[in-house]
């Protein structure tokens, strides 16, 4: 369940994309690629029910109080400062990369398998993986963001669980670098490992993002 948190207004489903989009295995073509559905969080939720089991997804925006994601924003970037990650000069909340590095040194979490499970990037990305897999610990994540009262209190009404809503504590601070490779096609029960399909997946960007910025990609009419 992919949740937008940026402020823009959402384009309608009926535009086309004319943006360039890359997967893993190389360019998508026009015909291959459609718009989300924006649902609007304050609709009736017996609306967004039906449209959940319609589309097996809700595209959500402004659903977590902007100022609030934009402070786990800033707090990730300053987190990750010392590997020079960021363009000089330029605020932390921005995320804006320096071009002058090279981007084997950061590599994309999730973004790519190595041998026998070690580490994406070798020695030279060493510090840049460390923070990035320490930030799923951090308090500004693991508390305050994944833990967002807001979103809990969505996800119990929508489903109908109530107080029975329960948080997985596994999730996954992604992040990519522009020219980096893309995340590969997945779906997320598989990570779960056991059980049935009885929870949802929340996708929420850290700030504003672009369609060709990194964003996730749904194949339609999927259900997992």
């Amino acid at each position: 369940m992919p949740h937008e948190t940026i402020h823009n207004k959402a384009p309608s489903s009926e535009e086309p994309v004319t943006e360039k989009l890359f997967v893993t295995d190389g360019l998508l073509q026009p015909e291959q690629l459609g718009r989300l559905r924006p649902s609007d969080p304050n609709s009736p939720i017996e609306e967004l029910r039906t449209r959940l089991e319609q589309d097996n997804y809700l595209f959500l925006k402004g659903l977590l109080p902007r100022t609030d994601v934009l402070k786990a924003r800033e707090s990730y970037f300053r987190f990750l400062s010392p590997t020079h990650l960021l363009k000089p000069g330029t605020d932390p909340v921005d995320g804006i990369f320096d071009p002058a590095q090279d981007i084997s040194s950061f590599p994309g979490i999730g973004a790519g398998s190595t041998g026998k499970n070690g580490k994406p990037g070798g020695e030279q990305a060493a510090l840049f993986v460390d923070l990035a897999l320490q930030a799923h610990t951090e308090d500004w994540y693991a508390e305050e963001f994944c833990k967002h009262p807001v979103l809990k209190d969505f996800v119990a009404k929508l489903s109908g669980w109530g107080d029975d809503t329960l948080q997985f504590r596994r999730s996954l601070l992604r992040n990519n670098i522009p020219g980096a490779h893309a995340i590969g096609v997945h779906y997320d029960q598989i990570f779960l490992r056991h059980g049935e399909v009885s929870n949802l997946t929340a996708w929420c960007p850290l700030g504003d993002i672009k369609v060709d910025g990194g964003g996730l990609i749904y194949l339609e009419n999927s259900e997992f």
